[in-house]
């Protein structure tokens, strides 16, 4: 009875919560790139983004191959095997008839076992069956004929060590793979054919339950319960007949339906209280009636775990076939049942008097008529139902086999039976789903979509359409894949999985708006929707109508993130980019996204990360995005000297991708306004066939000494030079505001004060005057004395008296210049000192400072050579020299010196040598 009621819980859970749990959909990730900004450069009105790519994921719901439980299976053939030496101590206890009937029904069971596949001695030799035999029905002979006075659990004890004894030594004997789960697979047949004489045993349970409780409720009362017990049988009989046509498939008729395994439990529950008045009131085959009880709760338990199996392994025509053999059962010997009632008892039954007592006596011949009569009525429903049963039973068996040999991998001998299966019983979908999955798995994907048409075609399912169109989908078939998409909606109008891929689909297709529909049409909004919504606004640039809640999803907030940056907003929370998953989608998503967002961790950690993660084994493409990611991260915290580097080998590293690094490294060095070398960094990338040309990358080339070229892109790519760059009849570019300052700009890095602080007087404009005063105070502070600094000081408290105070700018020139460590906190957002004053060699004030700090000479010498390889300042460049003098290295010295003739007149070098050596 214990194991009676776990089944039955269990065969609950596997219904209600289960169901296809055996074919997994969930959702596959994949990302897309969209061009995010994570910084700007600004030079009077042109604004310059400095992009990189972001990530989007979305998540497309596959089908995965049928879930395998191995243990599973075994633990049911062990729980079978219990049973089975349970009902072999019973059988010991029977009458000598019953008793030999009851070994030779045990013998015709054993033939089902599969014992023989062990192939001891042979290829389906019958040594097994013999070995099995003898091992399980010895013990059972010896102890009917000698000890029959043994107690039950003394007689399972004998049995069961014996027989399990001989099938763990034949088990030792076979030299098949896994035959433990052969025969584990194999009792389920057996099981089968007892399960499904205990369905036909309750039979009429329900009806024959509910009349005698109502007889017994009826005591002394005399009330007319025949009326109660005629309508309690047409409202079950009438269900019963819906649920009939409703499994054949002839109607479908909006008439509630009970599932056949609930009114099983019932059946099973009331049956019992029938088999205890059967064994009261007849001659049994037994002395003792515990064994009768216990041979019921015996069938019940094969009945709960065989068809829980079923369930749990997706093997639908035995479930069906325990559907199919229960209803029938309960069509035919309810409505029997209710006659042979009606019939013989209606002048007493509403008499108060304990008919019960003698309901099922022999004397009444026509409860054995009624028996008749009822084998009849299975027979009609059976041939009505085209014998379908017979189909269930031979599917389910080769089913079996299929799940033997698919559990343990081998793919060819169970994709093959799994195909036969098919073809056999069409409402069959895992067993199609199997044989598409292996057919991939075997490298003969033709096949497999063979099949999914098939399925498609005959017996449509979700997981085969899923698994259809994303094959299609690979296939590069795009447009077959949203034809089985679609035409599966027509089937499964509210399947969410559907919808989900054929929004995706339909974005792929440049079709946003089909898209947002689709997911609006899910019945029910879950978070991968709600992420995928999210990304596809953000992909096709749909403003978003309302403010968005964010859930606490991952994938939401990742795709959050991408919009928040291309808004140029922060987002309101921060991802933890140290304890990352392993999904590689997931890992490079949160860290790209995430640090062009804000950076709230230490570098050193952050890169010592990224070069952990560059190193692994990985797929180029993977390790580009890592190395990449790697560039934002020093960009973001103002390391232009290192991103510069690294853009330069990535440059090296992926030609295919040169262009894109190579336009890059210019924007960076424009927002440095070091246009020289932007514009051979943009010639280079035009090269390596970069062409995504906007107006300010002419105005770049023409400023940064490369005229022509500006022409030259300008005419071939029809890209128009910026509004407030315009030309005179000669061709000559007319002078303005915009196009002096640009020129000055250009050539700031290379200027000295006398220069530098003429610029800053003739300009006339007094925003672009406290522009260029700002750019002093970022790029040549160092060079200011006292009454210089008070001149640019002035000219910004002048004219942007709203952005800084006066003792903020005296904090940035002490700071410079007399060592001052306290800074106000808005010099602190701008410079951040703490994370190094050398990183960006175009601050040559804070390098400057880095320099004089430094106590060691070669260090200084190492700071100021990293520092000319970008910036061209005067001031750095001398401090190189007189450096490499100290420390030995004139030779390097005097090439700088040659080198500092391309911007600077001979005269002003000498000057320089002498103010400073």
């Amino acid at each position: 009875m214990v194991l009676s009621v776990i089944g039955s819980i269990l065969l609950l859970m596997v219904y209600f919560f289960w169901k296809d749990g055996h074919m997994p959909i969930i959702p596959g990730l994949f990302t897309e790139t969209t061009s995010v900004p994570i910084s700007f450069a600004q030079i009077v009105s042109e604004i310059i983004p400095i992009e990189m790519d972001n990530f989007l994921v979305f998540q497309s719901f596959e089908s995965l191959p049928p879930l395998v439980f191995p243990w599973v299976s075994i633990l049911y053939g062990a729980i079978i095997w219990l049973l089975f030496n349970l009902g072999l101590a019973l059988i010991s206890a029977l009458k000598k008839m019953y008793f030999i009937a009851a070994a030779a029904f045990t013998i015709f069971l054993l033939t089902f076992s599969g014992i023989n596949g062990l192939n001891i001695g042979g290829i389906a030799s019958n040594y097994a069956l013999i070995g099995l035999m003898t091992g399980s029905l010895v013990p059972v002979i010896f102890i009917s004929f000698f000890s029959p006075h043994w107690y039950l659990w003394k007689r399972l004890l004998i049995i069961l060590l014996v027989s399990s004894t001989t099938l763990f030594s034949l088990k030792n004997f076979s030299d098949i793979h896994e035959p433990w789960l052969w025969l584990a697979e194999h009792a389920t047949f057996p099981a089968t054919i007892l399960s499904a004489l205990f369905l036909l045993h309750i039979g009429h349970a329900i009806i024959s339950g509910t009349a005698v409780i109502l007889i017994h409720l009826n005591k002394g009362t005399g009330i007319k319960i025949s009326w109660h017990l005629i309508v309690i049988f047409l409202i079950y009989f009438l269900l019963l007949v819906f649920t009939f046509l409703s499994l054949t498939g002839e109607v479908n008729l909006p008439f509630p339906t009970i599932p056949p395994i609930i009114l099983m439990l019932l059946a099973g529950g009331l049956g019992y209280t029938v088999v205890k008045l059967k064994i009261e009131q007849t001659e049994q085959a037994f002395d003792i009636p515990l064994v009768g009880k216990s041979f019921y709760w015996i069938g019940f338990a094969f009945t709960v775990f065989t068809w829980g199996k079923a369930g749990f392994s997706g093997n639908q025509p035995l479930f069906d076939l325990f559907n199919h053999l229960f209803i029938y059962g309960q069509l035919a010997l309810s409505l029997l049942f209710f006659l042979y009632l009606m019939a013989n008892f209606s002048q007493v039954i509403n008499s108060g008097k304990d008919i019960e007592k003698v309901i099922f006596t022999p004397k009444f011949f026509a409860y054995f008529h009624m028996r008749i009569g009822a084998v009849m009525g299975l027979v009609i429903l059976t041939v009505y139902a085209d014998a379908v049963i017979g189909v269930q039973l031979s599917t389910a068996s080769i089913n079996n086999d299929a799940d033997y040999y698919y559990q343990s991998n081998k793919p060819l001998e169970a994709s093959i039976l799994y195909e036969n299966s098919w073809m056999q019983y069409r409402r069959n979908q895992k067993a199609k789903n199997a044989a598409a999955h292996l057919r991939f798995q075997l490298k003969e994907p033709s096949q497999a979509v063979e099949h999914l048409i098939e399925s498609f075609d005959y017996a449509p399912s979700v997981p085969n359409i899923l698994l259809l169109s994303a094959t299609l989908h690979r296939q590069d078939k795009v447009f077959d894949a949203l034809f089985y998409l679609e035409k599966g909606l027509e089937i499964f109008p509210n399947n969410p999985y559907l919808w989900n891929n054929l929004a995706l689909l339909y974005s792929k297709l440049n079709r946003p708006q089909d898209a947002l529909e689709s997911l609006a049409n899910l019945p029910t909004s879950n978070e991968a929707s709600q992420a995928n919504l999210l990304g596809l606004q953000v992909k096709h640039n749909i403003v978003l109508s309302e403010e968005t809640n964010i859930p606490d999803d991952l994938i939401f907030k990742i795709n959050y993130l991408t919009l928040a940056n291309k808004q140029g907003n922060y987002a309101p929370f921060t991802l933890d980019t140290y304890n990352l998953p392993e999904n590689y989608h997931l890992k490079t998503s949160i860290l790209r996204n995430q640090w062009s967002n804000k950076i709230e961790g230490n570098l050193t950690a952050d890169l010592a990360l990224l070069d952990s993660l560059i190193a692994q084994e990985q797929m180029s493409y993977e390790e580009r995005n890592y190395k990449e990611t790697r560039i934002i991260r020093t960009i973001q915290s103002g390391y232009i000297n290192e991103s510069l580097k690294y853009l330069n080998g990535m440059a090296q590293a992926y030609p295919n991708s040169a262009g894109y690094y190579h336009s890059l490294a210019s924007k960076i060095l424009v927002g440095q306004l070091d246009f020289q070398k932007a514009a051979i960094d943009l010639l280079v990338a035009v090269e390596r066939g970069f062409e995504n040309f906007q107006p300010f990358h002419l105005a770049v080339l023409y400023f940064g000494d490369k005229q022509a070229e500006a022409v030259g892109i300008n005419r071939k790519f029809e890209v128009p030079f910026p509004i407030w760059m315009d030309w005179d009849e000669t061709g000559r570019l007319v002078s303005n505001h915009q196009t002096r300052f640009w020129s000055s700009v250009s050539k700031l890095h290379q200027m000295l004060p006398d220069q530098f602080m003429e610029a800053l007087e003739n300009i006339e404009e007094p925003l672009l005057k406290a522009e260029w005063a700002l750019y002093l105070m970022k790029h040549k502070l160092h060079w200011l004395d006292n009454a210089k600094f008070e001149i640019v000081k002035t000219t910004i408290l002048t004219h942007i008296p709203e952005t800084w105070t006066a003792e903020e700018l005296d904090a940035w020139f002490s700071f410079v210049h007399q060592g001052q460590d306290q800074l106000p906190t808005k010099i602190q957002e701008v410079l951040q000192p703490c994370r190094g004053l050398d990183r960006n060699a175009y601050w040559a004030p804070l390098v400057w400072k880095k320099v004089k700090e430094e106590p060691d000479e070669l260090n200084k010498y190492e700071i100021l050579q990293e520092a000319i390889q970008f910036n061209q300042d005067p001031r750095l460049w001398i401090a190189y020299v007189k450096q490499s003098r100290k420390v030995g290295l004139e030779s390097y010295g005097s090439n700088a010196l040659m080198t500092m003739q391309g911007w600077l007149s001979p005269a002003q070098i000498d000057r320089l040598q002498m103010e400073n050596f």
